[in-house]
């Protein structure tokens, strides 16, 4: 009976040695191969979602890349219409305000009564500086309105209408008294904006 109860230990210890062999083959060996392939495949995932971005990002960049040449001439456009100091001599208003006579001759419209104060530094942007300008236009209502349009669109130089009143006189002309900013760049010159970026 004893040899009976001897093997019957043997048994159940080399049954239990199986077990505590198992239960630390998996928790020292096993469960962290597990738990190393679980964050290599999140890994992989977040890579494969960065990779995605960055293909999207860069066909945009190859799409911006093909309209490179539109780029360029709206920037050389944008900085006509803000010009530099070097592009302008110190009393371009005058010649400004005569461009905007000639501009209202063009549309039978009546451009006087300007004036012009001095430059002061943009409240927005800190590198432009603003020539607040007050005029009166005088002529039929829709030639004031496509005047009013090519002011503030068409024509080249950046400006911003504040205010408008508007007058009917008794032989059907309006006059139209606006009062606008000019905006120019006094820094460096267009040539070396334009080749800096």
């Amino acid at each position: 009976m004893s040899l009976l109860r001897s093997d019957r230990l043997w048994l159940f210890g080399g049954l239990a040695l199986i077990a505590v062999l198992v239960a630390s083959g998996w928790f020292l060996m096993i469960n962290p191969k597990y738990t190393e392939a679980s964050d290599m495949q999140d890994q992989v995932e977040d890579t494969t979602v960065q990779l995605a971005t960055l293909r999207k990002n860069l066909a945009l960049l190859k799409k911006d890349n093909a309209n490179l040449s539109t780029y360029k001439a709206e920037k050389a456009r944008l900085l006509k219409a803000l010009p530099t100091g070097d592009d302008i001599p110190a009393d371009d208003i005058p010649a400004f305000l005569t461009q905007l006579q000639v501009m209202g001759l063009d549309l039978k419209v009546d451009v006087d009564a300007y004036s012009a104060t001095g430059r002061s530094d943009s409240d927005v942007v800190a590198s432009v500086e603003e020539l607040p300008i007050a005029l009166n236009a005088t002529g039929k209502i829709a030639d004031i309105s496509k005047f009013v349009s090519q002011l503030q669109n068409t024509q080249a130089r950046a400006v911003l209408i504040e205010s408008a009143q508007m007058k009917f006189d008794d032989d059907g002309k309006v006059t139209l008294g606006l009062t606008l900013n000019a905006f120019r760049n006094p820094g460096a010159s267009t040539s070396t904006a334009v080749t800096t970026n």
